[in-house]
């Protein structure tokens, strides 16, 4: 277990079983390892086998060595709601409309 302090984009401490979502892509994930490379920087590794930098996660759920079953659970169906809606807005026809406000 890892003793690096990684911080997320919501100012937590993010931990090894820690529930997280990449911010840029909405990718979600639960953190398996906390690495700090040769140059210093602070990755979380997920279990998707890609890593990411802490201050660019935002943390869902945390971990506790008292979960429950039904908690787990709870934890999935949040992911699976936050998918629908993420979905939702890629299906979203924005027509003509560009990225310049």
């Amino acid at each position: 277990m890892s003793e690096i302090e990684a911080i997320s984009k919501d100012n937590i401490n993010i931990k090894i079983g820690d529930y997280v979502v990449y911010i840029n892509t909405g990718t979600k994930g639960r953190v398996v390892d906390i690495i700090k490379d040769e140059e210093g920087n602070i990755w979380v590794l997920l279990d998707n086998n890609l890593m990411y930098r802490p201050h660019l996660l935002r943390v869902i759920k945390q971990y506790k060595t008292t979960e429950r079953k039904e908690d787990l659970e709870e934890v999935v169906k949040e992911i699976e709601k936050e998918e629908l809606e993420t979905e939702k807005l890629s299906d979203m026809d924005f027509g003509d409309a560009c990225g310049a406000g």
